[in-house]
């Protein structure tokens, strides 16, 4: 066979290839087509749930961060002025002590929401009595009963300097000096804050690290014991790196919490004494609900997004569980 015959001859066999991956796109389109016009209904019914969390759930922050752009104020056009609005905000006085004091937060809510509900998960998982156990969880999931709001109003009762049963407490056992106004001082405000909760016993992250814990086969827990792997051994070589996956969940969830929650601080002392206790969130609610300066708040949000948003993607990254690994 000549060249000229074997090149016409692998064009025409690319030619009817090509026509028949088009065919079958065109046959894949027309399925497709045809699918949705037999599912109409189903799609009628579901498009008013779209409809409402593009208008309610997905529009309003994205507006927000768009929005991040521009001086924007309540019954005045927004005007475009680029990044002003962040300059502002990092030109402020206490920007640097916000940004430490979410540093202080963060490091916090890691070892409360990770290492924390993982021990008590661990107790849980070995009491060898199954009612007994039925019992620990019903008491770890009743305090998420009670509204979050209720928890920090007592805290803030218990913190009281004069009537407060820590102080009492304090007094009784003859430290009068440690006897402080928790939550106004600036040097103790912050870590009061933080102390609110103890001892931090998270109901849904020991729920999701016993549901971890109870994918892991027996027999490992067994070969484990024939080898001498036992209490902490076991816990740190087999039982951890088996719920990473949870791990991971928990550590984002506690990322984003720390960087854009503030509730507690805005309940407990609205970011005072002074400033100690401000951080970017509270500064967000504030320009927006009080200084109506909703395109400037809105630059804080967009800032405390592509935070949040590249914590997360370092976590994902950077812890991968076993079964990952073995994937990959």
């Amino acid at each position: 066979m000549s060249a000229a015959q074997t090149t016409e001859s692998d064009s025409a066999r690319r030619a009817r290839n090509l026509a028949g991956g088009s065919q079958k796109l065109w046959r894949g389109e027309a399925l497709n087509l045809r699918a949705i016009r037999r599912s109409w209904q189903a799609y009628a019914l579901l498009s008013p749930i779209f409809i409402l969390l593009i208008v309610f759930v997905y529009y309003p922050p994205l507006l927000g961060l768009v929005r991040a752009f521009f001086r924007w104020r309540p019954g005045v056009p927004a005007t475009f002025v680029g990044l002003n609005n962040f300059i502002t905000y990092f030109t402020y006085a206490e920007t640097p002590h916000e940004l430490v004091n979410i540093v202080k937060l963060l490091a916090f809510g890691l070892f409360a929401g990770i290492v924390m509900p993982f021990v008590m998960a661990e107790l849980i998982f070995f009491v060898r009595s199954a009612a007994a156990k039925e019992v620990y969880r019903l008491l770890v999931i009743i305090p998420m009963l009670v509204p979050g709001i209720v928890t920090v109003l007592l805290w803030q009762k218990l913190y009281d300097p004069y009537l407060g049963p820590i102080n009492d407490l304090l007094r009784a056992m003859g430290y009068d000096e440690l006897a402080l106004n928790w939550l106004g001082e600036p040097t103790t405000a912050i870590y009061a804050i933080i102390f609110v909760g103890f001892p931090w016993v998270w109901g849904v992250g020991t729920l999701i690290y016993l549901g971890g814990l109870g994918q892991i086969s027996h027999s490992v827990y067994e070969a484990a014991a024939l080898d001498g792997c036992t209490g902490i051994r076991r816990v740190l070589r087999i039982d951890l790196p088996l719920v990473l996956g949870q791990v991971r969940l928990l550590a984002i969830l506690a990322v984003i919490n720390a960087i854009t929650a503030f509730q507690n601080i805005l309940v407990l002392t609205d970011g005072g004494p002074g400033f100690s206790t401000m951080v970017p969130g509270l500064t967000m609610f504030h320009s927006a609900f009080r200084a109506q300066q909703f395109g400037y708040s809105s630059a804080i949000g967009l800032m405390l997004f592509v935070i949040a948003m590249s914590g997360t993607l370092i976590i994902n990254r950077s812890i991968r569980s076993t079964d990952e690994d073995s994937s990959s």
